[in-house]
């Protein structure tokens, strides 16, 4: 999903809040679309897809098996 946000390819909204708090200070973002329940169904999906990229590759992480119990996930 961060992914996706930082390519800025599907949404412009985290620039854009980072612009309204960051850059000029009117902590008043533009988003797009302006309310969350404008969000269609197909926007979400996107955003939790993988990233269409050749060049683009998947953090690969070493299992660790010293975690506790609570901290493995459930995925």
């Amino acid at each position: 999903m961060v992914c996706h946000v930082m390519q800025g390819k599907l949404s412009k909204d985290f620039f854009e809040g980072c612009r309204a708090i960051l850059l000029d200070k009117d902590k008043n973002p533009k988003w797009e679309p302006s309310q969350l329940d404008l969000t269609s169904d197909a926007v979400v999906e996107e955003y939790f897809s993988k990233v269409d990229d050749e060049e683009w590759e998947e953090l690969k992480l070493p299992a660790r098996f010293n975690l506790p119990g609570h901290a493995i996930a459930k995925l």
